[in-house]
């Protein structure tokens, strides 16, 4: 279940009722936030929700299934079907032959495969299940026309969805977390240690991608959760604390 909120206790105004939906429009006194629309689709917990463009946006979580909505009205667009399991992590980017936002693709990712989907018609393009564990984490490399994949190990795919290069088993805990940081370097939080890792493109002497370890923090008491970058620095987070 999703519930739109919206601040200052006012009223929806204009919004179409649809049978998956329902429209909240009572006064709330004591409260500072009114809900608009509360969107009825999952039969689990929502995890993750995700910007496809200016008018849609796509939920999932542990049932294992993907919602596509329309983020102005609340109407269900699609319901895509491919997990067995819990999904774990989501991402979108553009397909080979589009340079237009409206044309993204959905990758998503659960310990059964990773599927990458049409937001615009709901078909599965392509499945992904050579993974050797459950991929917690995903990234896109917008620059390096790449994506990451965080389980056990970092994986590097190309667009065509090619495993281009990984690293070695980390730990069997896995990278919970994946950010971009520049020097075409990425910051991986594995338990309670940061690792930065270092992408190689290939050249002419070095004709393959490679993977470069750079430095590991182990400043964090308990296992980092999540990962972001902020004007160039690292935040990264873990029961309740925020460290830059």
């Amino acid at each position: 279940m999703l519930r739109w909120l919206i601040g200052g206790g006012r009223e929806p105004q204009g919004l179409a009722e649809k049978a998956a939906l329902q429209t909240i429009g009572e006064d709330q006194g004591q409260n500072p936030y009114t809900e608009l629309l509360v969107l009825k689709a999952h039969r689990d917990i929502v995890r993750f929700l995700v910007q496809l463009d200016g008018y849609r946006f796509a939920s999932a979580g542990d049932d294992g299934i993907i919602v596509v909505w329309n983020a102005q009205t609340g109407e269900k667009l699609l319901e895509l079907r491919g997990h067995t399991q819990k999904i774990t992590a989501v991402i979108t980017f553009l397909p080979l032959d589009s340079c237009e936002a409206s044309s993204q693709l959905l990758l998503t990712a659960s310990a059964d495969r990773t599927v990458v989907w049409d937001c615009d018609t709901g078909r599965q393009i392509q499945r992904v299940t050579c993974f050797q564990s459950t991929v917690k984490c995903l990234a896109v490399l917008q620059r390096l026309d790449v994506w990451l994949s965080g389980g056990s190990d970092l994986g590097v795919w190309s667009r065509k969805l090619d495993l281009l290069c990984k690293t070695s088993h980390l730990s069997d805990t896995g990278i919970s977390a994946l950010v971009e940081i520049p020097g075409n370097c990425v910051a991986a939080a594995v338990g309670r240690e940061l690792i930065i890792f270092r992408l190689v493109t290939p050249t002419e002497e070095l004709l393959e991608w490679d993977i470069i370890e750079v430095k590991r923090l182990l400043d964090h008491q308990d296992n980092i959760l999540s990962l972001a970058n902020i004007n160039e620095r690292i935040c990264s987070s873990w029961k309740g604390v925020i460290r830059v």
